[in-house]
C-alpha cells in the first residue's frame, strides 16, 4: 500500500511539475478616445489600424489548434463608441434594464432572439456584454457564431465583433470560453491627448 500512495504521489508531483506554464502578455493601444490593455494568454496579437474611418484595434490569435473543427483563427475588431452612450449597446442588439443586462428584439426580424444568446461581461471597473448570434442559412456545417460586444467604465464605450468564433454544428469546438475571458480581462487606461 505505502508503495502504492508513493507512486501515485511521484506521478502527481511529476505531472504538475511538468506542465507548461501560461505566459500572460499585456497588450496596450489607444485610438479615436479609447485607451485600454488586454491580458493575454494566447499569443495573439493587437494592431492598430488608421487606414480607414473609424479606426479600430485588430486582435488576433488561434484557439484550439489541437481540436478538431475549431474555426482556428479568431480576429476581434474593436471600435470606440463613446459619442454614441447607450446607442452604442442597442446597435449591437442589447442594453441594460435595471441591474440586468437584456438582448432587444429587432422590429424587422421577430424571431431574432432564437438565434442569439447575452453574456454579461464584468471585470473590475467595468460593465458590459456580448452577443452571439448563429447563422441561419447555408449547410450547417459551415454555419458560423459570430459575436458583437460593448464594454464600459462610464467614461469610455470599447465595442467590437467577430465574425467567426464557433461552427454552429460544433458547439464543444468553440472559441467562444477564450474570446470572453479576453474581453474581461481588459482595463481601461485614461485617454491621452496624442490618441490616434
Amino acid at each position: 500500500m505505502r508503495h502504492l500512495l508513493f507512486w501515485i504521489l511521484y506521478f502527481t508531483i511529476s505531472t504538475v511539475l511538468a506542465s507548461p506554464k501560461v505566459s500572460v502578455v499585456t497588450r496596450e493601444t489607444e485610438f479615436d478616445g479609447c485607451h485600454f490593455k488586454i491580458r493575454d494568454p494566447y499569443k495573439g496579437s493587437l494592431r492598430l489600424t488608421t487606414d480607414g474611418a473609424p479606426p479600430l484595434a485588430v486582435y488576433t490569435a488561434t484557439f484550439n489548434l489541437k481540436v478538431r473543427h475549431s474555426v482556428g483563427e479568431v480576429s476581434i475588431h474593436f471600435y470606440c463608441d463613446t459619442m454614441e452612450g447607450n446607442n452604442a449597446f442597442v446597435a449591437l442588439g442589447f442594453e441594460k434594464q435595471g441591474r440586468a443586462w437584456v438582448l432587444l428584439p429587432n422590429k424587422s426580424d421577430p424571431d431574432n432572439l432564437l438565434n442569439k444568446k447575452l453574456y454579461p461581461l464584468k471585470s473590475p471597473g467595468i460593465e458590459g456584454a456580448a452577443s452571439t448570434y448563429d447563422q441561419t442559412t447555408g449547410e450547417l456545417s459551415d454555419r458560423v457564431q459570430s459575436l458583437g460586444f460593448c464594454l464600459t467604465n462610464q467614461k469610455q464605450i470599447l465595442c467590437g465583433t467577430s465574425e467567426e468564433v464557433a461552427y454552429v454544428a460544433y458547439p464543444k469546438a468553440s472559441s467562444l470560453p477564450q474570446v470572453l475571458k479576453l474581453l474581461e480581462s481588459i482595463e481601461f487606461l485614461e485617454p491621452t491627448a496624442k490618441s490616434p
